[in-house]
């Protein structure tokens, strides 16, 4: 069964993990950061999005985000962009005086999307990783079910840039 128990913890574990390393990195970099460095980022990040397209920002994530298919080794790459992620998110709300809670809190909301194509992955590859260390059907999950979470997370993935362009445009 697709949505298993376990897979549904996974679900719920990474969704909290993630956004807690959002929130934890981010409010390191408004604490830690510069003003000077700040407000670099946000020109950076104003001067990118009139360049913007959905199919850009598709692109990018999938890049940043398509190792965490190879189980537990595909982690890492991940929370390390993640990790950066949260920063920058500390850094813009540093430059725009505004809390990093406010500004996290806004983006779960705006750009949920991608936030649940990221947690979608992260949970397969966690309950992947799970079953294969406890030799409990790794291989079967894969062959009949990890697809699922595959194309939803491209599908979500592909929705979230979209959304993105639509926000920033």
């Amino acid at each position: 069964m697709y949505m298993s128990r376990g897979f549904m913890l996974c679900l719920i574990f990474s969704f909290i993990l993630l956004v807690g390393i959002l929130y934890v990195s981010a409010s390191q970099a408004y604490v830690y950061g510069s003003v000077e460095e700040a407000n670099q980022i946000r020109e950076l990040i104003e001067t990118e999005r009139q360049e913007v397209s959905a199919q850009s920002i598709f692109f990018n994530n999938l890049l940043i985000s398509s190792l965490m298919i190879v189980p537990a080794v595909g982690l890492a790459p991940f929370l390390i962009a993640w990790h950066n992620t949260g920063r920058i998110i500390g850094l813009l709300s540093l430059a725009y005086g505004v809390p990093p809670s406010t500004y996290i809190s806004n983006l779960i909301v705006l750009a949920f999307p991608e936030l649940l194509s990221y947690t979608v992955l992260f949970a397969e590859n966690i309950y992947v990783t799970v079953l294969a260390l406890f030799k409990a059907g790794a291989k079967q999950r894969i062959t009949a079910q990890s697809w699922k979470s595959l194309i939803l997370y491209l599908i979500l993935l592909y929705i979230g840039a979209v959304t993105e362009v639509m926000m920033v445009g």
